[in-house]
Parts: structure tokens; sequence; C-alpha cells
């Protein structure tokens, strides 16, 4: 009964923040964010700024990631663009020696207190720019976190994310899989229960005919089971009010049920978990070896690995009941 991840969790139950202060981090390990630009019309003539007041902001990159926008310039208005619209960039800052890179970011008309991508400047030395870009074609959002300094961080929160899976038998965040059956079940009455609850949606069940021909079944000839809440067990499959369990042919992985499983986004992770993943998360980070010399450890017995008890489903194996 092989089982496959199509598609990974796009976000983790925990945010660096949230890592950051539990560990009681400063961003003292982090490039810092970039101080402001100096903005001005360019007396350049027509240009392509849209008429309005804009800001500008700054971000560092590194080989680890990316600080959040720096402060913001003070604002210069573009009263004409087809008579004054360009607008020069100079100050901008230079990040540390870490910083390979940066980004500068506008603010648009419609959007004033939220900023997109202008330009990248692919160096660390480049101190002026102009702008000569409308609002439309500026690009995605500034970030609003600093994660330059965090791959260790980033790293751990997945790999306990994909522990507390582990040991809950569930998936926490929405993700897609697949899982391939030799069969059917026998008998109509007969629900196939999926892992990994909790249950979401089903995509898709693909199966081969007795023919050798691929069938996609229709999702009106079945129901679906999807259990709620922080507890959720196992969700299911059985065939729709007069439908049966259509015919396969015998052969290794006759089925393949493509399903959705997950809380959904890190809100709706249960706290109980999350709060495990923290204080295991602060274990790794304090402990970054496999053997501990000389030293005393004593755990807190009953409430470490006790947080995940309420939340753990049964070891799933092919189950039609």
């Amino acid at each position: 009964m092989p089982l496959d991840l199509v598609t990974a969790p796009a976000t983790e139950p925990l945010t660096l923040a949230e890592v950051r202060t539990h560990l009681k981090i400063d961003g003292t390990n982090a490039e810092p964010a970039p101080t402001a630009p100096t903005a001005a019309l360019a007396g350049a003539g027509a240009g392509n700024v849209d008429n309005g007041a804009h800001r500008y902001r700054v971000t560092f990159v590194t080989a680890d990631g990316e600080t959040e926008g720096g402060t913001v310039s003070d604002a210069v208005t573009v009263a004409d663009k087809t008579v004054n619209g360009k607008v020069a960039l100079t100050a901008i800052p230079v990040g540390g020696s870490a910083a390979t890179s940066r980004r500068l970011w506008r603010n648009k008309i419609a959007a004033q207190n939220s900023f997109f991508l202008l330009a990248t400047l692919a160096d660390n030395t480049t101190t002026t720019y102009t702008d000569n870009t409308a609002d439309a074609s500026l690009g995605a959002g500034a970030p609003t976190t600093n994660t330059t300094g965090d791959p260790y961080l980033t790293a751990l929160i997945t790999t306990v994310r994909q522990r507390a899976e582990d040991l809950t038998n569930r998936a926490l965040i929405t993700q897609t899989w697949k899982l391939a059956l030799n069969d059917f079940p026998d008998d109509s009455a007969c629900q196939l229960w999926l892992p990994l609850p909790p249950l979401q949606s089903v995509t898709s069940i693909v199966y081969v005919d007795t023919a050798g021909d691929s069938q996609t079944w229709a999702a009106s000839k079945y129901q679906v089971t999807t259990p709620a809440g922080p507890r959720a067990m196992h969700g299911g499959i059985l065939p729709a009010y007069g439908e049966y369990w259509p015919s396969t042919r015998e052969q290794m992985e006759a089925v393949i049920v493509t399903f959705v499983a997950g809380y959904g986004a890190a809100g709706a992770v249960p706290q109980g978990i999350k709060q495990w993943m923290l204080l295991a998360i602060g274990d790794l980070y304090e402990h970054r070896q496999s053997v501990i010399v000389g030293a005393a450890v004593t755990e807190i017995k009953g409430t470490v690995e006790g947080l995940l008890d309420p939340f753990r489903a049964d070891r799933y194996d092919l189950r039609f009941t």
C-alpha cells in the first residue's frame, strides 16, 4: 500500500517569529533591515511612474534569506508623468558582508501602505537607481519577516513537524497524497478508510478495469466522510446509494486514490501539537550533538510526549469496514 506525497505543505504550523520568541532569540544573529533610500524627481522628462505620492524601501538578500522591508523613504510626488515621470533613488543602503544583493520596493497609488518589487540590484555596491516603472508593472509584495540567518531554524521547524505527523499519524498543514491499493473492497457496504487524518477531500479515484484500461471513477458515484475537529479520526470513501465498488484487474496498485489531508492553515493546527513542536525544537536547538557529555538531563515526565496523546490516530493499514 504505497503512500506517496504529491504536494507538500506550503507553510508550517509555526512561524520563525514564534520559534524565535520561544527560544528567546533576538535579531542579533540576522542581517538588520536597511535604512531608507533618498527619493526625488529625476527631472528627466516624461516617464512611466504613475501620478501620485511614492515611497520606497529596500531589503538585503543573503545566502540564507532576506530581511524584512527596511525603513520607508520620504514621499516623492509625481504631479504629471508626461512632464516629469521618473524618480531618482540615491543613497541606497549597502548591507554587511553577508549581503549578496538588494531589492527595491515601492508602494502603489492604490495601495499606499503596501510595497511591491521594483527592481533587484545584483550587487552590494550600487547606490543609485532611476525608477521609470508604472504601478501595473511592479512585482510581488515585500517580505515582512527577516529570514536571514534562519536556515537552521527553518529546517528544525520542518523536521519537527514531520516528526509530529509521524507520532500522531496525522497530516497537520494541507498536503496532497496518493494511496495505491491492489483492489477495492469486495462488499459495497464496506468503507475504504484513508490515512493521515483529518481528511479534507478526495481529488480523484483512478483504477484499472478488468480490460486493463485506466478509468476515473466519477465523484457522483461515491461519498466521502470527512470528520472534523482537533481529534478527528480517519475519513473514508463509500459507494453512493445504488452504486458498487468497481471491478478491477488483478494486479499491483490497480487503484490510486488522490486525497487532500491536514487541518488546513497554521491557525487550525491544535495548540497542543504546536506546543509540543516548540519544546522539541528547543531540545534540538540547545543540544545540537547526538551525545551530551557531562550533563544531567531531567525530562518533565508526562508533559512533553503527553501533549501529543489526545491527537494520536491509529496507525493506518488497509481497512475495509
